[in-house]
């Protein structure tokens, strides 16, 4: 029995170095057994509350091997936050549990089975937020689709049974949206070289999955990531979509195409899908279009 301690640093948010160090954490508690796991929030100063779904992973996993998991130093804001997005009370039975998220999406996972309950999750928790953008019903319940599709194909690309998600409605300087999902299963890059006999990079490999009609799966069944319409609905809204598998990031911002080597292997996938709250747009799918024409 030993204990490992974890120094956060003094910001943790959805970039490299953010990404970078959840995946040492990944690297180095891989083969941890019934120890004690220690993060250590003295220095830490921000932690962007979405990436509570891949802190959250992490830990359920490091559960699953029997380790115990301690926090020390998290005080102020931070544990405010930790709090308010139900990610703290998941693991210590002293917090109590908010009952409203106004400025969270809560920290939840999903399993295959789980669409009816996604469904009424993000219809409430990110829909039924007073400052999300405006769109149909329809354009809802096809985002809703697209996001479960992202749970689908970590059980059915990744072979992990859950999915993590967090987000977190950040109303200052410029009002925005952030959602994570993460999960620990087979990465983009190992699917999509063992499907094409390949040996693409990870951002390669990224970039071929987000590709429309590219898909590991042998069936007959449509695969891919399942993030057309996010994709659309990112463009226009001028947001941004990330894509973390192995040691590749892509971004999509604004029509570009960036990605980066990681300097440590994530082992599953993280999504991050920011949209822009000032957007004024009120957002319909095409079909809809004549009869929206009708009605005003």
């Amino acid at each position: 029995m030993q204990a490992f301690e974890y120094a956060v640093p003094e910001e943790v948010t959805s970039n490299s170095s953010g990404y970078e160090f959840l995946a040492y954490i990944c690297a180095t508690s891989f083969l941890s057994i019934n120890n004690d796991i220690i993060f250590n929030f003295t220095k830490c100063k921000f932690f962007e509350g979405n990436l509570c779904a891949v802190l959250g992973n992490i830990i359920e996993s490091l559960k699953d091997r029997n380790n115990r998991i301690h926090f020390q130093e998290l005080k102020g804001n931070l544990r405010g936050a930790f709090s308010r997005n139900g990610f703290l009370g998941r693991y210590s039975t002293a917090v109590e549990i908010p009952k409203t998220f106004a400025t969270s999406l809560p920290y939840a996972r999903f399993k295959m089975s789980d669409e009816v309950i996604a469904n009424r999750f993000f219809r409430k928790e990110l829909f039924g937020k007073e400052n999300m953008i405006r769109m149909s019903d329809l354009v809802q319940k096809e985002i809703i689709r697209n996001i479960f599709e992202i749970c689908l194909n970590a059980h059915t690309h990744g072979g992990c049974e859950h999915v993590y998600c967090c987000g977190q409605f950040n109303l200052r300087k410029v009002p925005k949206l952030t959602l994570t999902l993460a999960d620990l299963g087979k990465t983009i890059k190992a699917n999509v070289n063992n499907h094409l006999n390949q040996n693409f990079s990870g951002p390669e490999a990224i970039k071929w999955a987000l590709t429309e009609g590219n898909t590991t799966k042998t069936s007959a069944i449509p695969g891919g990531l399942g993030l057309k319409l996010v994709q659309s609905l990112i463009k226009l809204n001028k947001g941004k979509l990330q894509i973390l598998s192995s040691n590749g990031l892509v971004e999509i911002h604004d029509g570009i195409i960036t990605e980066d080597l990681l300097a440590l292997d994530f082992p599953g996938t993280i999504v991050t899908i920011e949209l822009l709250l000032t957007d004024p747009n009120f957002y319909i799918l095409q079909s809809e279009e004549n009869d929206w024409n009708n009605i005003f």
